[in-house]
């Protein structure tokens, strides 16, 4: 079963002319070329940042507090030295460096490296030549640094890269309007120091320098940094006196409105009218005689009658609502649990399907191959009640409900292919022609995408879209976690 899985974070950048590039873990090479490249990264953000010897640090007058905790980006390398030290020849082309720690990407566990550069004054804090600050900007003296740290990771390096901003009148200005003491020196602490991230800025001059690294993926921000969400929310069922029983009401009333929904009513219609070319041409015919004659009196014909039984609502619903009563009985327990979906899912596939399904039965008017009927396949609305396979909805259910609850491929395809057994039987016995047999198990199919959307929506899932700059090029975004 897919449950607590890992969240997913993708990122569109801008490149069609705004040039498109998308991240889910994953990097799109170059904008002409449309394959799919995919990489495993190590999923673990670096530590908050401590200086190793901030002692000597705080004795010398610089900065101690280490940036916030920002999630950093993910850079792939093969050769995490050559990471480092074009990381490092990035970084003195700007800055003056004046101390640096190299990481050790072989040590267990790997150390981080670290580059900070000395503090200077920007450029827009400079007043004019025998001029005083006349702006905001200009006053009061200010000074700023870089810091970046760099942890190894599989196949590559954490960047996280912030420009700390210090002032003088921060820390020393008096209470008297206008006021500034200049007896104090530079604050000792950066606890409110500003801090602009430029961890985007960086990977991307690195990733467009000659030789530089492959292009970078980028990462979120924790949902608590930037106040979207909190957690999972509580299910509504949550506070209920019956919580099990409203549960089960909350979760039907959701299938119907997931099987309702204008996507799913969409791919409905096309089934039908899939069906109804089949059923008001002599393909219904052709190939019910062609089954006959070629199918049914061999052993594979055998085999398909003996599957009939599966598809009997009486049978089919006992075994359902059993199985749903030991999942709640065993709730809890691995085996309990997944019997109990099962039986679930089963149940509320019935639920959700069973009115189309005797809906379109009398609304379609298709009698039976074995009638005496001149109508057969065609379709006289509610002339008869035929239109659609109710063995071939039930018999499919059950393998349906676990083919979703599955993620094996092969497992998955063979319960697919399991499905379809009842209403083959149906055709074997000249009860049902193909269009009808089709009908019933797409009906069957389209309640169990209902389901299977409802479990996801009611485990958690969270879907966010944020801007996400990215040096000269805009772009979004996107993570999905469960």
């Amino acid at each position: 079963m897919a449950k607590n899985r890992p969240r997913i974070t993708a990122v569109v950048n801008c490149r069609i002319a705004v040039r498109a590039a998308l991240a889910v873990l994953m990097v799109w090479p170059h904008p002409a070329v449309f394959a799919v490249e995919f990489e495993l990264v190590d999923s673990v953000a670096p530590s908050i940042y401590t200086p190793s010897n901030e002692a000597a640090v705080e004795t010398a007058g610089v900065a101690t507090a280490g940036p916030k905790k920002t999630g950093g980006m993910f850079l792939p390398s093969d050769n995490g030295t050559k990471l480092w030290r074009q990381t490092l020849a990035t970084v003195s082309a700007d800055w003056p460096i004046v101390r640096t720690v190299e990481p050790d990407f072989r040590s267990t566990p790997p150390r981080e490296g670290l580059i900070e550069s000395a503090w200077l004054e920007p450029q827009d804090s400079m007043p004019a030549v025998r001029g005083l600050p006349t702006t905001g900007k200009d006053w009061p003296p200010r000074r700023q640094r870089v810091v970046i740290r760099v942890v190894p990771a599989a196949n590559g390096a954490w960047i996280d890269a912030i420009v700390e901003t210090q002032s003088i009148a921060d820390a020393y200005a008096t209470s008297a309007p206008g006021g500034v003491e200049l007896t104090g020196g530079w604050p000792t602490v950066s606890s409110g120091a500003e801090r602009t991230n430029i961890t985007t800025t960086l990977a991307a001059r690195m990733a467009t320098a000659p030789g530089g690294v492959a292009e970078p993926i980028y990462s979120l921000p924790a949902l608590e940094e930037d106040g979207i969400g909190g957690g999972p929310a509580e299910p509504p069922w949550a506070h209920s006196q019956h919580p099990r029983l409203a549960r089960a009401g909350y979760k039907v009333l959701e299938d119907y409105r997931n099987f309702y929904s204008c996507e799913s009513l969409t791919c409905v219609t096309a089934a039908f009218g899939a069906g109804a070319l089949m059923a008001n041409t002599g393909f219904d015919t052709t190939m019910q005689n062609a089954w006959q004659q070629g199918v049914a009196p061999t052993d594979v014909g055998t085999f398909f009658s003996d599957c009939k039984p599966i598809g009997e609502g009486k049978y089919a619903l006992a075994v359902f609502g059993a199985a749903a009563a030991t999942g709640l009985v065993l709730e809890g327990r691995p085996s309990g649990d997944i019997i109990g979906e099962w039986g679930s899912r089963s149940l509320r596939m019935f639920a959700v399907g069973a009115p189309p399904v005797y809906v379109l039965q009398l609304a379609t008017g298709a009698s039976r191959p074995a009638d005496d009927s001149s109508a057969g396949s065609r379709w006289h609305f509610f002339n008869d009640n035929n239109g659609v396979s109710g063995h071939a909805f039930v018999g499919a259910i059950p393998f349906l409900a676990a083919a979703e609850m599955v993620e094996n491929p092969l497992a998955k395809g063979t319960l697919y292919v399991c499905s379809t057994f009842v209403g083959f039987s149906r055709m074997n016995d000249n009860a049902h022609y193909p269009s009808q047999v089709f009908l019933g198990w797409y009906l069957a199919w389209a309640s169990s995408m209902a389901v299977s959307r409802t479990e996801t929506h009611f485990a958690g899932m969270e879907v966010r879209v944020v801007p996400l700059p990215m040096a000269d090029l805009g772009g979004l975004a996107v993570e999905a976690k469960w």
